[in-house]
């Protein structure tokens, strides 16, 4: 039942990931997403929060 999609010849063989918009505005206060669905913040603006998002990612990669 749960059979993977049919490849043509020509897709490639990687695709790529999708990604959903992890920053997001709640009453004026910018957060992110976690990949568990944990929302992180409050930050004052947009960049703020894309910042530590930035740096979140750069931990989790390093200690893979």
């Amino acid at each position: 039942m749960n059979n993977p999609p049919k490849q043509r010849k020509d897709d490639p063989k990687e695709a790529p990931h999708f990604r959903t918009h992890r920053i997001h505005a709640i009453n004026s206060d910018w957060y992110f997403l976690t990949r568990e669905g944990q929302n992180i913040g409050p930050f004052p603006n947009k960049k703020a929060a894309e910042d530590s998002l930035a740096e979140l990612l750069k931990t989790v990669k390093k200690d893979e």
